[in-house]
């Protein structure tokens, strides 16, 4: 393989690389589709001529029926030679059962031969075999015809096979050929430096994108010299300008060489100052000279790839100026320094302004070791820069760590092991991201979310003060402020808040326990309005036992007094002392009974199921349609044994056919409460009072009920308290102040709807109520659902099956 590869790369030419893939490969593939296909026409004609074999031997059986029947020897004879007259066929025979005779062609008998196939058929008359005609055949004919068709199509395809690969040598000079010796030469030519020449040629195809990438690179090339000397002239100005210079020293040759600008920074001429290393060596400061030049040895040795030193070097007035002295060593492959390369500034302006900065720096540490403030600052890195001596104590870490400069994790760690945070178990600061990467110590910083999620600040960078409150171990509350910096960062301040702080506590606390005790005046109201809910069922299930106890009586007093005739009528019949006009009495006594029986069971039916769905609703928050005037009549029915004990009388005044898709339980409650408080607080004793319900239909699918009374009226000073819960005017009679609340409540929250009261005192009272006709879901109360009903309560007996 190795020498196929050697072999292959030595070919001078693509296009014979083309050729020795291109002529194997077609050879290969049309001599494979070859052999399949001329072995399938050899099959075909195979078949062909056994069937052309079986057709002639069928035809000739039919046809030597009759002569071997009559023994016919020459038309037998003439039909022999007919049938040898065809090519395929070497050998026919005739056998006449009837007669033991035999007939041959070409001789008297047919030889046997492993070439020759055989076909035979049975010769019949009448269903009677009379002999037997055999053919045999070889098949000499298909394989002369198979091998001309093989010649005629191999020439063929030698023509088409010279054909393609001229067309392919063509297509390959003019797709491939000439582009790639354009390309060569163009490469040659910027070889020899003849300029950068580009490739007179454009296509759309691989070569043409690869001239055209070629091309570009020439351009983006000539683009980068223009640059690279554009570069070199704005690095000699920057290095004049910046009061640099550029010095290369060869370790091998010991040869060092620095730029004119060298001699320049310390006050020299251009030619004052010898290129070696103890020129350079005898400018250094006395006190640095021996540090600086065991720096300089230890490059030699250590694997570092570049160093940056400060030091003094004398001027040619005296003066010394400090000079920053950056290198970068090239190393062979076992690592030893073979070339130092670097440059020289002269830093002395900047080195002197961190000398001030640090002084005042002093200053300022001096200054906030003596405020009663903890402050702590945290660089972009993460790291403590600056802390005061009581930010040490309030964190309860030594000073001279936070004088070290530890990652800010670090100190947070410490006080995690110290046990400094308490119940609130972390340092929020350490989950929080200021700009800087990753607090935790994992890239990035940490999540907006706390540690276990205790925090409530949101993920992400925090670009405004953050406080909070932590109490340590010894009792002490520290108030923590974080104010983050532009460049990343923060500035952290710790404040002793301890008395504050309990002072906040003891309001905090106060606070709480009003809170408890309003939650606990809420429970009771809620308690009452239930309370006051129950009463009204109460009242409703009075009313059910008082109503339905006249027809009741009617009925069993009936029953009585016809059970007693019947009684009368039987002693009469046993006696047989009965008369026909006792019959008679008795069926028009029978017929009267029965009519008042069922009447006043009607009746009282009838009363049981409008109470029934008036307890049913008051009892649960089912919603469901009803007709609103059918609805409040049965409401107002409900209330009848109360009214009755009263002078006072109440009227609906509402349009029949009138649909509501609401809750039916909420409405009985207003219109029961609103009955109840007209008669406890409108009218006088011994007075005798009118209540109107008054029901009109409005636009926006919405009715208007004003319940109006003549009553004595609301002040005027009372007026906006009535929806106010347990505010009444009775307190000492019995009243709760919780009844029109709970209309308020029903109408505004359950109802979906709208509710007002106006009054003049002495001219009566008028509540007007706007509800939807199909209410919306209903909002959560204010006061507890109404509860199953008590079963001290007696419950109204169910007579029908169906309650609505």
């Amino acid at each position: 393989m190795t020498r196929i590869a050697e072999a292959w790369r030595r070919v001078p030419a693509v296009s014979a690389k083309f050729l020795l893939i291109l002529v194997p490969s077609l050879v290969v593939t049309v001599s494979l589709f070859s052999a399949l296909f001329f072995y399938d026409r050899y099959q075909d004609l195979q078949a062909a001529l056994r069937a052309k074999v079986a057709t002639i031997a069928d035809i000739n059986a039919a046809a030597l029926s009759n002569n071997l029947w009559t023994f016919d020897v020459q038309a037998i004879r003439n039909v022999i030679q007919a049938i040898g007259a065809n090519r395929e066929l070497v050998c026919v025979e005739v056998t006449d059962d009837l007669a033991d005779g035999l007939f041959a062609w070409p001789g008297p008998s047919c030889p046997l031969s492993g070439d020759a196939d055989i076909e035979r058929r049975p010769i019949r008359v009448q269903n009677l075999q009379v002999g037997t005609i055999t053919l045999h055949y070889n098949h000499k004919v298909a394989r002369e015809q198979l091998r001309q068709e093989v010649v005629n199509t191999a020439v063929l395809l030698l023509l088409m096979l010279a054909g393609t690969i001229a067309a392919a040598l063509a297509a390959l000079r003019l797709t491939v050929g000439r582009p790639l010796r354009r390309l060569i030469a163009s490469i040659l030519e910027s070889e020899r430096g003849g300029g950068l020449q580009p490739v007179d040629w454009r296509a759309s195809d691989e070569l043409g994108r690869v001239i055209q990438a070629h091309n570009a690179m020439l351009a983006r090339l000539g683009q980068e010299e223009a640059a690279l000397r554009k570069s070199e002239q704005r690095l000699a100005l920057a290095i004049t300008a910046t009061r640099s210079s550029v010095w290369d020293y060869d370790l091998r040759t010991g040869l060092y060489w620095w730029s004119k600008e060298f001699p320049a920074l310390l006050g020299y001429g251009p030619n004052e100052l010898t290129m070696t290393t103890e020129t350079w060596a005898s400018l250094l400061h006395p006190d640095e000279a021996e540090r600086v030049m065991a720096d300089s040895r230890r490059r030699l040795r250590d694997r570092a790839m570049a160093y940056t030193a400060v030091y003094r070097m004398r001027r040619r007035d005296g003066r010394w100026a400090w000079i920053e002295d950056r290198a970068t060593a090239q190393r062979d492959p076992d690592g030893r320094a073979r070339r130092l390369t670097g440059t020289m500034s002269d830093v002395t302006e900047r080195v002197r302004a961190e000398l001030d900065l640090a002084h005042e720096r002093n200053v300022l540490q001096v200054t906030l070791d003596n405020t009663d403030q903890g402050i702590l600052k945290v660089d972009g890195d993460g790291r403590v820069v600056m802390a005061n001596s009581r930010a040490a104590e309030l964190l309860n870490i030594p000073p001279d760590v936070l004088a070290g400069s530890p990652r800010f994790a670090d100190v947070v760690a410490l006080q995690r092991r110290q046990g400094e945070f308490g119940e609130m178990g972390d340092d929020p600061d350490l989950y929080l991201s200021y700009g800087i990467g990753g607090l935790d110590g994992s890239p990035g910083g940490g999540s907006g979310g706390g540690p276990g999620g205790r925090l409530d600040e949101p993920a992400g960078t925090i670009d405004q003060p953050f406080t909070f409150k932590r109490r340590r171990p010894d009792g002490r509350i520290v108030e923590v402020r974080t104010n983050p910096l532009p460049e990343g960062g923060f500035v952290r301040t710790l404040t002793d808040v301890t008395v504050e702080a309990r002072s906040a506590e003891e309001i905090f606390n106060a606070m709480q326990e009003l809170e408890r005790a309003y939650a606990d005046l809420k429970e009771t109201q809620a308690n009452l309005v239930q309370a006051e809910k129950m009463a009204s069922l109460a009242l409703l299930v009075a009313g059910v036992a008082h109503e339905i106890n006249t027809p009741i009586g009617i009925a069993f007093g009936c029953a009585t007094h016809l059970s007693g005739r019947t009684g009368s009528l039987a002693e009469a019949f046993e006696r047989g002392t009965m008369k026909k006009s006792e019959l008679a009495a008795y069926v028009a006594t029978a017929s009267e009974s029965s009519r008042l029986i069922e009447q006043n069971l009607t009746r009282a039916a009838e009363l049981i199921q409008s109470f029934k769905r008036v307890a049913v609703d008051q009892t649960s928050e089912e919603r469901r349609r009803f007709d609103l005037l059918a609805y409040l009549e049965e409401v107002v029915t409900s209330l009848g044994p109360t009214l009755r004990k009263s002078r006072h009388r109440v009227a609906i005044a509402c349009s029949p056919g009138i649909l509501m898709d609401s809750f039916p339980g909420a409405l009985s409650q207003v219109v029961t409460n609103l009955v109840m408080n007209a008669l406890t607080h409108a009218f006088p004793v011994d007075s005798k009072g009118h209540m109107v319900i008054d029901v009109d239909e409005i636009p926006d699918d919405e009715v208007e009920i004003r319940f109006a009374d003549d009553g004595v009226g609301i002040p005027a000073e009372n007026l906006p308290k009535v929806f106010e819960p347990f505010f009444t005017t009775r307190r000492g009679s019995g009243g709760s102040g919780l009844g029109l609340h709970i209309v308020f409540n029903l109408v505004t929250q359950s109802l979906g709807g709208r509710i007002s009261v106006d009054s003049v005192p002495g001219d009566g009272t008028t509540f007007t109520l706007r509800i939807p006709r199909t209410a919306a879901n209903p909002q959560p109360a204010a006061h507890p659902p109404a509860q199953p009903q008590p079963s001290h309560l007696p419950t109204p007996v169910p007579l029908e099956t169906d309650p609505a």
